[in-house]
């Protein structure tokens, strides 16, 4: 597709016996919200590890933006713009909010974490800190510290770390996990807002989110991709009910 920004074609990952990523190919068009279903034990997860290169697979390629990332390490590639939210909430307590995304952009900039002290009071990291945490409803809480948050807020700001780093790309791994009703809700609603400033590839279990949110959606089975099309025709297709969506 000439308007994919994340082009994957016939990626393979196995652990021993296991083949967790099996001869995968998807295309991710700049400026939509691809969502990735499928059940436990599907490689969602080891997918996203190897798109972020935390994982490297065993063969296939990942280009992004045209350009060939399958051996770029991580770091690198968030230099490149894509940026990773996780299943698993892991901030710093005695960090403010602001001393989060704060952080990022640092990361992003190439700036030494020896001079923290100083950066918090150096206008090229704070502003656009306090424009990521505002973006994602985080604006009055910014000297509030990490510990004192609750689940949401922690899930808010690390959609806010995310993107800080500018993405062009944000990958976001079960934003919604461990969420109640309410803050579902708000989550839902934030990410719809995201999606008409960035490209995403979500994961995510609350199929009413998925629905509501995703332009297109990739069903993941054995670490094969066996339908991708948009949410009224995955709702509907039978093979996908069966493997998925019927339990």
């Amino acid at each position: 597709m000439a308007d994919a920004i994340l082009r994957v074609d016939r990626l393979m990952k196995s652990f021993g016996g296991l083949r967790a990523t099996n001869d995968l190919s998807l295309d991710v068009l700049r400026g939509e919200c691809h969502a990735i279903i499928g059940p436990n034990g599907a490689g969602k997860t080891t997918l996203i590890a190897q798109l972020q290169g935390m994982l490297a697979p065993d063969s296939g390629t990942i280009t992004l933006d045209g350009a060939d990332i399958t051996a770029e390490p991580a770091h690198r590639r968030a230099r490149l713009g894509v940026a990773r939210s996780f299943q698993i909430t892991s901030l710093v307590p005695d960090f403010s909010v602001i001393d989060h995304a704060a952080l990022a952009v640092q990361a992003r900039l190439g700036h030494s974490f020896r001079f923290w002290t100083n950066a918090r009071r150096d206008p090229a990291l704070v502003r656009p800190a306090r424009d990521a945490i505002e973006a994602v409803g985080l604006g009055a809480r910014a000297d509030t510290l990490a510990r004192d948050l609750s689940h949401g807020e922690a899930r808010q700001l690390e959609l806010a770390i995310a993107i800080a780093q500018r993405p062009r790309l944000l990958l976001l791994d079960e934003p919604m996990a461990g969420m109640g009703r309410k803050d579902g809700v708000v989550m839902t609603q934030l990410l719809a807002r995201l999606k008409q400033d960035y490209s995403i590839i979500l994961i995510e279990h609350d199929m009413q989110a998925v629905f509501s949110l995703a332009d297109r959606i990739s069903v993941l089975v054995a670490g094969h991709i066996i339908r991708t099309g948009a949410p009224e025709v995955i709702r509907t297709d039978p093979d996908v009910r069966a493997a998925y969506l019927g339990h």
